[in-house]
């Protein structure tokens, strides 16, 4: 599952570059095009785990609390940030950077779990997992440093030799 799951979200972050890339659409409108086209599989999927009588009566239920209108609310803010910033990263560096930046924000979480929450018995596997996960990251931003900076050197050049041919 996880395998799969990996797989589905390359595969949606690749067609999230594609589609800023050739059709220049921006993250909202993005976000606007992924919500219409996952609605059919949404609920195709509440009508298969028959789950959707027993959420709706739940809803009515803590519809009327105070604290489930403010956490329901909460989580849609946060929800349409995280996608927000998810596509905006797509679109301005690639879905490689993205997917990177994702392993990384796991790391800073497994690491703040293990210090801040406990009850996770620390092995040297998971230490050995993080630091690999860790030092890859840190490799990958700093070649993707170096390869922006070659290239603003690069159009520089190109720049000042116009600029010299022309005059």
């Amino acid at each position: 599952m996880a395998l799969t799951s990996v797989f589905f979200q390359t595969m949606y972050l690749v067609l999230v570059e594609k589609s800023s890339a050739e059709d220049g659409l921006t993250s909202v409108e993005i976000m606007f095009y992924n919500a219409i086209l996952s609605l059919p599989c949404l609920l195709l999927l509440i009508i298969a785990t028959a789950e959707f009588p027993q959420s709706l009566s739940l809803l009515l239920e803590k519809a009327h609390t105070f604290t489930f209108f403010l956490i329901f609310n909460l989580s849609l803010v946060m929800g349409i940030l995280l996608n927000f910033t998810m596509f905006f990263c797509t679109i301005v560096n690639s879905a490689l950077t993205t997917t990177i930046v994702g392993v990384l924000k796991g790391v800073g979480s497994t690491t703040f779990g293990f210090v801040l929450l406990g009850g996770v018995e620390v092995h040297g596997l998971n230490v050995i997992g993080l630091i690999v996960n860790t030092i890859g990251g840190m490799w990958y931003s700093y070649a993707k440093y170096e390869q922006k900076k070659k290239a603003s050197k690069k159009i520089s050049s190109d720049e000042e030799a116009n600029h010299k041919e022309k005059n």
